[in-house]
């Protein structure tokens, strides 16, 4: 996109009274933090305006290695802007791995970027082998999030429930357990976390069979007697 094309859409959401956040959601400072030139800042940096209007920039840092000085370079530029950013980390079985989450958010944390979401990967065939199982994501939380200091680990883990919206895993009462399938696969009752704004049925979601997922991290070179206690979480 343009500068110029940018600054039309900023020009036309800033103009509306009732708009007090502009999320500009982008994998830019990942991939191409060059992008974010001088005239580039200025730009954006000139529609936040606190507390009238703020810019907040949301990415996508999938693993540690992704952090190149380019990258820091670029979120610096941001933040001395004065503009927020946040990381929404969608869980795979490669950054699902111990600790490569608890080591991404200490080094997001260290060049300026706020962890904000852990995503349960949404389900497609073609990306089956890369998905995580949800006692894998709550496994997480508890024995490896929890060791870092609480300004490290304020991304919430959530599940993108289709028609129902992000559900946060850590909060039980939205889901319930309904059977465990001969494969080993979990199926999950999800409810509407925001109860009672409007009626939404239910939405049953099949989960990857865990013995699949220790599969795949034992191909990886994992040793999977490190993840026994994934059998205990819900």
């Amino acid at each position: 996109m343009k500068d110029s094309q940018l600054q039309k859409i900023l020009e036309g959401l800033a103009a509306k009274n009732h708009i007090y956040r502009i999320r500009i959601g982008s994998r830019t400072p990942v991939v191409l933090p060059m992008r974010f030139t001088d005239n580039l800042i200025n730009l954006i940096s000139k529609y936040h305006q606190p507390p009238k209007l703020e810019i907040a920039i949301v990415t996508h840092y999938e693993h540690s290695y992704e952090i190149t000085p380019e990258s820091m370079e670029a979120v610096q530029k941001l933040r001395k802007a004065g503009m927020s950013v946040y990381n929404q980390q969608v869980f795979t079985v490669e950054n699902s791995r111990r600790f490569e989450t608890a080591k991404l958010r200490k080094d997001l944390k260290s060049i300026g970027v706020d962890p904000y979401y852990t995503f349960n990967m949404k389900g497609k065939e073609e990306t089956s082998k890369y998905m995580v199982p949800i006692a894998r994501i709550l496994q997480e939380r508890k024995e490896e999030a929890r060791l870092l200091p609480g300004l490290d680990r304020t991304d919430e883990p959530v599940f993108n429930v289709p028609k129902l919206g992000k559900n946060h895993l850590r909060s039980g009462q939205d889901r319930r357990l309904v059977m465990i399938l001969p494969d080993g696969s979990r199926v999950y009752e999800f409810h509407p976390w925001e109860k009672n704004i409007t009626p939404v049925p239910p939405f049953n979601y099949v989960d990857v069979p865990i013995y699949d997922y220790l599969e795949e991290l034992a191909a990886r070179g994992e040793n999977i007697r490190d993840y026994r206690t994934i059998w205990f979480y819900y």
